[in-house]
């Protein structure tokens, strides 16, 4: 056989393979593939610590681990309180926005109808036909569905504390015998060159993964401290929101900040106006600055590359994609490197 045809036929069922077990097998093996990752991270730090504490390498793992844990719910909590304050604030103040959006579609209509001509009463009538239709769908919504809906999600969040509970007992079983078991695997070749693929792995889908999670930090704070620069109450909740979009190939925080300019240009503010878009062309900037020097060429994938891999993420994996498609990218080549080179 050809060996072209070799190279077509291997990289496809590799590609296959990849996918089948990220879609479909991947639920059943995570907790236990987390827990072997994070005893190999933190594996060299118990040793190190073992040589000074008269402590187990498990009770010492098991400590480090409750240490990351209270820390990182006590950011969670702190960020979490803040968030459901303004979300509070907004709930609280609904009919005081319903007012001020009837000021907003005044002032739109009297815009068209002044620079446009269009009657104000004929946009006002479909406007508030589409309001009336959107409520009327909200109020479709019957108790019995939301009550189906809150069992639902309670369920999704006990069994995201089951699969934490997995791996919390799955590190603490194999730290006991990390060390023999990689002993006995690095006889095998096939377990050496998947150890050279995931070193690779790790540090491409790190850099990116890290870089991404730099610019995002960025991105939020730019947003936070621009929006409570302009006196908005919820700088907080829609700054981090307008940060979680940025990540997003294809959304980006024009989805929210230039509709915010134009609102404004109807309103007539045109300073408002100005900052919105100031705040758009600021965060924009922001990522095209970062990116290129955070990622440079050591990925080896074009920019274009990665945001059609994130989109077909989406599509095969859903909102997950956007980890999951650049993960199967790098996944692919680099174990078809690994097996056209060996």
């Amino acid at each position: 056989m050809d060996a072209k045809v070799r190279k077509v036929i291997g990289v496809t069922g590799i590609t296959l393979a990849v996918y089948i077990i990220l879609k479909y097998m991947l639920v059943y093996i995570a907790p236990f593939l987390v827990a072997f990752l994070i005893v190999r991270l933190l594996n060299p730090l118990a040793e190190r610590l073992k040589k000074y504490l008269p402590l187990g390498k498990g009770v010492i793992l098991f400590c480090i681990m409750s240490l990351i844990l209270a820390l990182a719910g006590l950011a969670l909590w702190f960020l979490g309180a803040r968030l459901f304050a303004q979300i509070r604030s907004i709930l609280a103040h609904l009919e005081w926005y319903e007012a001020k959006l009837e000021y907003a579609v005044d002032g739109c209509c009297r815009f068209i109808n002044k620079n446009f001509g269009i009657e104000s009463a004929q946009i006002r009538s479909v406007i508030d036909q589409n309001i009336d239709r959107f409520t009327g769908k909200i109020q479709e919504i019957n108790i019995t569905q939301v009550f189906q809906n809150s069992f639902r999600y309670a369920m999704i969040a006990l069994k995201w504390f089951g699969a934490f509970f997995v791996v919390f007992v799955a590190v603490l079983l194999i730290v006991r015998d990390y060390d023999e078991i990689c002993r006995k695997l690095e006889k095998y070749s096939t377990w050496n060159r998947a150890v050279c693929v995931g070193e690779r792995l790790w540090k491409m889908a790190g850099l990116w993964l890290r870089a991404q999670f730099i610019i995002m930090l960025v991105v939020m704070a730019e947003c936070v401290v621009g929006l409570w620069i302009l006196k908005n109450p919820y700088a907080l909740l829609v700054g981090i929101l307008i940060g979680f979009l940025d990540v997003l190939p294809f959304i980006g925080t024009g989805t929210i900040l230039l509709p915010w300019a134009v609102i404004w240009i109807f309103k007539g503010n045109f300073f408002y106006a100005a900052a919105y878009a100031t705040l758009f062309l600021i965060t924009s900037s922001t990522r095209d600055f970062m990116e290129p020097r955070l990622l440079g060429e050591r990925l080896g994938i074009y920019p274009i590359v990665i945001a059609v891999v994130v989109y077909a993420g989406v599509c095969i994996y859903g909102a997950a994609g956007v980890l999951f498609g650049p993960l199967t990218l790098l996944i692919i080549k680099e174990i078809s490197n690994e097996w056209i080179k060996g």
